[in-house]
Order: structure tokens, then C-alpha cells, then sequence
């Protein structure tokens, strides 16, 4: 290499070795701040059809969980009530890992489709085997139906739960 070329690639470590953590240390000073999501964003995870989120004090558990068992798969299902308000959540939680792409469930009323409908009502996405919690709509609350598992990825309905009433029933 020439000498020329060496005595650059020299400079420009050297520079480079002393601005680079100088820019890392501004760009820690200068970060912005985020406030945590507190309980002013419950209408915006409302509107775009969350569950709002609730802590063991302002929730009331009723207590006959359900297990439901189709195939393979095992859900235990629950019902529970907001205390400071009228809404009811369904508790979902598989009793074992669900080995499935991208599961979605949906409840539909009557008699288990073929295939999804437009009359079907998404209430969210499921898997692992984490407790999940859904916010149950007006149009399901104490209506015969049955909880669908329906696979994005393959486009089929998994399985297909009849669900009772009284897991939607509100409160009376």
C-alpha cells in the first residue's frame, strides 16, 4: 500500500475512534421518553377490538370453568365479569401447547360451519398455551354457538367447540 493511503486509513481511524463514541453517548442523552401505556389508552385498545386491560381487583371469576376437548385439543373456558362495568371476557387457556399456525378464534351461532362465514365474530388470536382473555360482544352474550379455531396460515378451521350459553350469559 502506499505510504500516502496509510497515513489516511490512519487519520480516519483515529477520527472515527473518537467521534463514534461520542455520537453513541448523544444519541443516549438524546433519546426520546416514552410514557407507559396507562389506563387513558383503554379506548383506543377498545376501538381496534382489545380486551381493556384488567387486574385481579376489578374482576369477578365465575367459577364453573368448562373444558372443552375436540381432537387433540384441550381449551378450559371461563367466564368473567368487569366489576366496574357491565363487560364480560371469556378466558380462554389451552391445556397444552398448540402446535398450529397462526390460530384465530371466532365464535359463530348455530350449527358448526364448513368453512367461515361473514356472519362469524373474531375474537382474537390464540396460541401457546398462555391464558387468554376476550372481550364477549353483544351480538354472542347468551346466544348457542360454537368457538372456532380457525389456522390463518392453511386457511381451514381447526376444530370447532360447541359452546353453552352460559359462558356468554351476562350477568343477572
Amino acid at each position: 500500500m502506499v505510504i500516502s493511503r496509510r497515513q489516511v486509513h490512519l487519520y480516519s481511524f483515529v477520527i472515527l475512534a473518537l467521534v463514534l463514541p461520542l455520537c453513541f453517548l448523544a444519541g443516549l442523552v438524546w433519546r426520546p421518553t416514552f410514557a407507559p401505556v396507562d389506563a387513558s389508552a383503554d379506548a383506543l385498545f377498545q376501538r381496534a377490538g382489545f380486551a381493556p386491560s384488567l387486574t385481579w381487583e376489578n374482576q369477578e371469576l365465575w367459577r364453573k370453568p368448562n373444558l372443552l376437548k375436540q381432537d387433540q385439543i384441550q381449551l378450559r373456558a371461563e367466564k368473567v365479569f368487569a366489576t366496574d362495568g357491565d363487560d364480560i371476557f371469556l378466558n380462554l387457556q389451552p391445556q397444552s401447547d398448540l402446535q398450529l399456525p397462526d390460530v384465530l378464534v371466532y365464535w359463530q351461532q348455530g350449527t358448526p360451519p364448513e368453512n367461515l362465514s361473514k356472519t362469524s365474530i373474531l375474537l382474537g388470536a390464540l396460541s401457546g398455551a398462555s391464558n387468554r382473555q376476550f372481550l364477549i360482544p353483544a351480538a354472542m352474550q347468551g346466544q348457542t354457538g360454537h368457538l372456532l379455531l380457525f389456522s390463518q396460515a392453511t386457511k381451514e378451521i381447526i376444530s370447532a367447540f360447541p359452546l353453552e350459553p352460559d359462558l356468554t350469559q351476562p350477568k343477572r
